[in-house]
C-alpha cells in the first residue's frame, strides 16, 4: 500500500526514529505516476522475528502439553540424562533426532530394551522433547496399560477407531513399557491395532520394553503376539539400554537421608 506520492518531482525520504533505517522505497513508476511504498526497517523486522519465535514456542508448548503421560517428562533432556546411561546409546539416540527427517521418510523407529530402571523411558522422552524443539512435530508418549484402560472405560460411548486415530496420527509415537499390560486376547488385539496402524500410516514408532530382544525375535505360540512382534521387528531398530537401576539408587538415597534425619 502506497503512503507517499512524489510531488513536483521532489523525492522525500523517510527514516525510522529508532533504528534510523529508511522506511520508504525508491520511486516506482505506475500509470505515469511515481509511487513510494512503505518498507520494513530493522525495528519492524526484529519485532516480526520475535513474534515468529514466540508463536513457535507457544506451538511447541501446546504439543508438549498433549505429548507426555506425566508433567515430569516435560523436562527430560539429553543433557540431563543419568551419567550411568551408556554413552554409546546416548550418541545413537541423539543421532536419531539429528537424522529424524530421514527416519520419518523411511518409517524407522527404535526399540529401546533393557532392564528395569535402566533409563529407557527417560531416553525416549528426551528424544520426544528434542524432536518437538528441533522440528515442531507432533509427538505422543503413551503406554498400552493406559490405552487399554481408556478403551475399557469409554465403553459404548467411545468411538474406538477415532480414539486409535488420535494416538496413531502423531508424527512420532512413543509406546512406553510395552509388555507390562495383560496378555488377554482383547488386549493383544488392541495392541496390534495400534502398532499396525502406525505401520499402515508409515509413521515411525519408538517402543520401550523390559523384554529381552531374543524373546521378541523367537517364534511365538500365540499367533497375535507373533504378529505384534513381527511388526515391531520390521519397524524398529533395536537398541539395548544399559544402565544402573536409577529407581533403586534414588530409593536408596532417600532412605539413607531419612535414616540420617531420624538418627540425629
Amino acid at each position: 500500500m502506497s503512503f507517499f506520492v512524489t510531488l513536483n518531482h521532489a523525492v522525500l525520504c523517510f527514516y525510522c526514529k529508532k533504528c534510523n533505517e529508511r522506511i520508504d522505497s525508491e520511486p516506482l513508476d505506475f500509470s505515469n505516476k511515481k509511487f513510494i511504498f512503505k518498507v520494513a526497517c530493522r525495528c519492524v523486522r526484529d519485532a516480526e522475528e520475535q513474534e515468529k519465535k514466540r508463536q513457535k514456542f507457544l506451538e511447541q508448548e501446546r504439543i508438549r502439553q498433549n505429548c507426555f503421560i506425566s508433567k515430569t517428562q516435560h523436562s527430560y533432556r539429553f543433557e540431563h540424562c543419568d551419567k550411568n546411561i551408556d554413552k554409546e546409546i546416548l550418541r545413537k539416540a541423539t543421532n536419531y533426532v539429528k537424522h529424524f527427517e530421514e527416519m520419518k521418510k523411511d518409517n524407522v523407529g527404535l526399540l529401546l530394551y533393557g532392564n528395569i530402571g535402566s533409563g529407557k523411558t527417560y531416553l525416549a522422552c528426551s528424544i520426544a522433547n528434542e524432536i518437538i524443539t528441533k522440528y515442531s512435530y507432533v509427538v505422543k508418549v503413551r503406554n498400552f496399560a493406559q490405552i487399554l484402560n481408556d478403551l475399557q472405560k469409554g465403553g459404548f460411548n467411545l468411538d474406538r477407531n477415532e480414539y486409535i486415530d488420535s494416538i496413531t496420527n502423531a508424527t512420532l509415537l512413543i509406546l512406553d513399557d510395552f509388555g507390562i499390560e495383560r496378555n488377554t486376547e482383547y488386549a493383544l488385539e488392541q495392541i496390534y491395532n495400534v502398532i499396525n496402524a502406525r505401520y499402515l500410516k508409515a509413521k515411525p514408532t519408538i517402543i520401550t520394553t523390559n523384554l529381552n530382544y531374543k524373546d521378541i525375535e523367537k517364534e511365538q505360540e500365540d499367533i497375535m503376539l507373533g504378529r505384534i512382534y513381527s511388526r515391531i521387528i520390521e519397524m524398529c531398530l533395536p537398541l539395548r539400554v544399559i544402565g544402573v537401576d536409577r529407581r533403586k539408587l534414588q530409593s536408596k538415597e532417600k532412605l539413607n537421608k531419612a535414616q540420617n534425619l531420624i538418627n540425629e
